[in-house]
């Protein structure tokens, strides 16, 4: 219930269309943002499990989209990574 002149002057948003089931989408920079992440459902994934038998665990997509005027993509996709990487850890991160 934001009113427009409460979230002005933002350089990054993050949008969860997971929490409605959306399992994947592209978000819209909205200029003049430098960024937008976009964070999908959490689904079920097959995976290898310890003895090479698949298992089932939970998957979340991330996107993010950048103003390469600003952005490189590269640093940009090490930033996504850093992102997946602190998610997939969050009991670690949690404990800091």
């Amino acid at each position: 219930k934001l009113q427009p002149q409460e979230f002005a002057g933002s350089t990054f948003t993050v949008s969860n269309l997971g929490a409605f089931g959306i399992e994947s989408f592209t978000p819209v920079l909205n200029a003049p943002e430098v960024g937008i992440l976009g964070v999908d459902a959490i689904t079920n994934g097959v995976a290898a499990g310890p003895d090479g038998r698949p298992v089932l665990e939970p998957r979340m997509g991330l996107s993010l989209t950048v103003d390469h005027q600003i952005v490189d993509g590269a640093p940009a996709a090490r930033i996504l990574k850093a992102v997946a990487d602190a998610i997939a850890d969050i009991d670690l991160l949690l404990l800091k």
